[in-house]
This record gives structure tokens, C-alpha cells and sequence, in this order.
């Protein structure tokens, strides 16, 4: 499985300063830069010499643009041998946004890169990969002299807790000593999203997205207990690319979100704490 640790990219664009600022937020997300290409010329013999899981690459490139770079990539890989990277596109372009997704693209981020949205297609590219690397849908976890099955449908969401996590499925609670940040990529692919950097929730265990105050939002589970765990204000872009939603006069703005650190628990009580990154 692609963990953490051992994620590798190729960036391709014609800008040193553009490298350098994306491998720094590369750096940021647990990703290591193996190597660099400032013309499409260089990345196919890049790719297949290195093998990295992620390839950032830039559209208007002096010689071959970014999407014949795609191109080429896919019919020049055999994926018998080797399973083709994982594309990012990063531009200053929107145009190319079509062609790039009819190439499998699994993100396309607009210049000036931010850091958030740099970390939200990481997240997109380790659950693609874990996708790829994943047999069989379920959690060996310690309990006890022994490791308890969880199917991914059975949790309801994983909670941080100094540095180890609980998991909460349909039969308990269940301390681990392992970070948010272990179950993050087994669980995406499994329909789970970071809603807050201390919740991981099952998206497919949610029985509605609430009010908790003007600018606050939080989702409440179906544990029949009128548990709501929260939803960072930075994340509730992604909630809603991760859902079907519907957009209605008068609904939802696009803005509100969580700016606090509380956890689940009863509407009737307030959260407080420092707000989330």
C-alpha cells in the first residue's frame, strides 16, 4: 500500500520558482519530489526511470504541452510492467480542464497553488492509489489478545485522540494507538472524508448536514444518539465535491463552515477550542 512515507512525485513545469513552491508543498503533504522536468520532452523518460505514484504537471511547457505529455504517458507506459502515475495538472490555464479529466486526471489545480488545495489532491491521489492496492474491505484492529474485522460500512467515523484514534463503529467504540492520519488513505476509497483534521466520517452514515450557529456547520450520524461531529470551515468545499448536492435559492451559501475544534456530542452543547487548520 502507498503510505505516507513512501509517496514520490515527478514536477514538470518550466518555472524554477514554480518547482520549488510546489515541491515545498509537495514536502508538506508527506510527498517526496524524485525528480524534475522543465519540458514535456524529459517526462516520459523521468517517469519510467524513477517510477513515482504522482506526476504534477504544468500545461503551456516549451516544447509539448501538458496534455500530450498525458498522452504520451499513458500509450508510452505498459501497465503490465509498470501501473501508470497519477496525474495532477497545475496551471495558470483553465481551458485545458476538460481534456485534462478525459485523460483520468485526478485533479486539476489553478496558479498560484495553494496549500490546501495541493494537500486536497494528494488525498485524491493516495485514495486513487489505495483503490488499486486494496483486496479486501476490511480492518484488522487490536482488541485485546486479538484483531477484531470491521467492515468500512460498519464505522461511523474515526476520531482523534492524542496522537492514537477511536473508532466508532456500530458495535462501540474502539481506542487504537495509531493517528487519524493511518486510517485516512484505507478509508477514503471507502466512501470517508476528512470533515475536520480530528474526524474522518463515513459519508455513507450521515443523516444530514446542520446548522450549529450562523457560521457553523456539522453533520449529524446515524447512530440514533443525535451525535454531530463537526466540519471545518476549509473542508466544506470538499464535503460538497464528495456529495451530490443540490444548489437551491435561499439554500446554503457557499462560505459557512466550522470554526471551532469541538467534537461530537449533543446539539444543546456548544463547542469551543482553538479553530481548525
Amino acid at each position: 500500500m502507498i503510505t505516507t512515507a513512501t509517496m514520490r512525485a515527478v514536477i514538470v513545469d518550466d518555472e524554477a520558482g514554480a518547482r520549488w513552491h510546489l515541491r515545498a508543498l509537495l514536502s508538506n503533504c508527506q510527498v517526496q519530489t524524485i525528480a524534475e522536468c522543465d519540458a514535456g520532452s524529459q517526462v516520459l523518460d523521468a517517469v519510467a526511470r524513477t517510477r513515482p505514484e504522482l506526476v504534477c504537471l504544468d500545461v503551456r511547457l516549451p516544447d509539448l504541452d501538458g496534455i500530450e505529455v498525458a498522452r504520451r504517458l499513458h500509450a508510452g507506459l505498459r501497465p503490465e510492467t509498470y501501473t501508470r502515475p497519477v496525474i495532477v495538472f497545475t496551471t495558470g490555464y483553465p481551458d485545458y480542464a476538460p481534456a485534462a479529466f478525459e485523460l483520468d486526471a485526478a485533479d486539476y489545480l489553478m496558479k498560484p497553488l495553494a496549500a490546501a488545495r495541493v494537500a486536497d489532491a494528494v488525498r485524491r491521489v493516495r485514495a486513487r492509489l489505495s483503490r488499486l492496492v486494496t483486496p479486501v474491505p476490511r480492518l484488522f484492529i487490536p482488541d485485546g489478545d486479538h484483531r477484531a474485522a470491521l467492515a468500512p460500512e460498519a464505522i461511523r467515523f474515526v476520531e482523534a485522540q492524542h496522537g492514537a484514534s477511536l473508532v466508532h463503529a456500530d458495535d462501540g467504540v474502539r481506542p487504537v494507538r495509531a493517528p487519524l492520519a493511518r486510517f485516512e488513505p484505507i478509508l477514503v476509497p471507502h466512501g470517508f472524508l476528512r470533515t475536520h483534521r480530528a474526524y474522518l466520517v463515513n459519508l455513507r452514515r450521515v443523516r444530514a448536514l446542520v446548522p450549529w450557529s450562523r457560521h457553523t456547520w456539522s453533520l449529524l450520524m446515524d447512530d440514533g444518539k443525535e451525535t454531530h461531529v463537526p466540519v471545518a470551515k476549509s473542508r466544506l468545499a470538499a464535503f460538497r465535491r464528495n456529495v451530490i448536492w443540490i444548489t437551491e435559492t435561499g439554500g446554503l451559501p457557499d462560505g459557512p463552515g466550522t470554526t471551532g475544534e469541538g467534537g461530537h456530542r449533543s446539539r444543546r452543547q456548544p463547542w469551543a477550542g482553538p479553530g481548525d487548520r
